[in-house]
């Protein structure tokens, strides 16, 4: 049986994500509601949904370890199949059906995922992310840097194979890349099978940290991206194409960073991350010069 477990701390969208759970057209499912020590709204919103199960946590561990906190959540389910969901994002009513279709196609999967949309704060849609196809570990990666992207909520991971290989899953800082890394461990068991029938809808609001863009924030995020890469390095043998692909996603998304942050122990480790050192600022140049040569 498949759980859905929604660690919820931010109540702007909250109904939406619940109304989407609880439209679903197959019912086979138990939905669990974690509530991480989060203002009244969200108690009282999810006392409007009787059927899913609601825990209120004493402690915020979500502000200081999400990985942890996903953990917690976790020791309360007794399913087989898990699939984390966010709290401002919303899924097509035939998720879970076809979940289940492809569960019998592929009984030995360990993680199975959806196609995605995003979406703005006012249901707009952004963006349809290009088809997704059943993929290895090493190839989800590949995708994951030229076009299709990925997140936590729209994959569906069997928990107890995951257990087994490596305890829960992979723990960097702000759980920025944590899913990649948990993903590609779990498209190593068998390919991560694509659902491209069913839709999970990514909310781009501005208040989750895939949408932050404070320097801290991203100070955060180039940190856990370093430990992805020296990560991936030690768990597979990544060919040179894989490693250029690591360069060219540091150089295009951190370029705001101050050059300070890079002197620390992962960047001598590697010498991928300290060419990408040396090309941000590189980079930054090149765009003031232009930037200005347009003014």
């Amino acid at each position: 049986m498949l759980a859905i477990v929604v660690p919820a701390y931010r109540s702007q969208f909250f109904r939406l994500a619940l109304n989407s759970i609880a439209t679903q057209t197959d019912r086979n499912f138990k939905c669990y509601i974690f509530d991480d020590n989060a203002p009244e709204e969200i108690k009282s919103i999810s006392n409007n949904f009787h059927e899913f199960s609601y825990t209120r946590f004493d402690e915020n561990m979500g502000g200081y370890d999400l990985i942890q906190h996903w953990h917690r959540c976790l020791e309360y389910v007794k399913e087989e199949w898990v699939w984390l969901f966010s709290d401002d994002d919303v899924m097509d009513s035939n998720c879970v059906e076809e979940f289940y279709k492809a569960l019998n196609l592929y009984p030995k999967a360990a993680a199975f995922r959806f196609a995605r949309k995003l979406i703005d704060a006012n249901e707009q849609e952004i963006q349809e992310i290009r088809p997704i196809k059943d993929e290895t570990g090493l190839e989800f990666l590949k995708s994951r840097f030229t076009g299709s992207g990925s997140c936590l909520q729209d994959h569906i991971l069997n928990w107890k194979k995951l257990k087994e290989i490596n305890g829960g899953f992979v723990n960097f800082p702000l759980a920025w890349c944590s899913d990649d890394a948990t993903w590609c461990l779990l498209g190593e068991i068998h390919k991560i099978i694509a659902i491209p029938s069913a839709h999970v809808q990514i909310r781009i609001s501005g208040i989750n940290i895939s949408s932050m863009k404070n320097t801290e924030t991203l100070r955060k995020k180039l940190h856990a991206f370093m430990l992805f890469y020296l990560w991936c390095t030690d768990k597979f043998k990544l060919p040179l194409s894989y490693k250029w692909m690591f360069i060219k996603r540091l150089v295009s998304s951190y370029e705001i960073i101050s050059i300070s942050h890079f002197f620390q122990l992962p960047i001598f480790r590697s010498p991928v991350l300290f060419l990408s050192a040396m090309l941000i600022p590189i980079r930054k140049l090149l765009f003031s010069l232009f930037y200005k040569r347009a003014q």
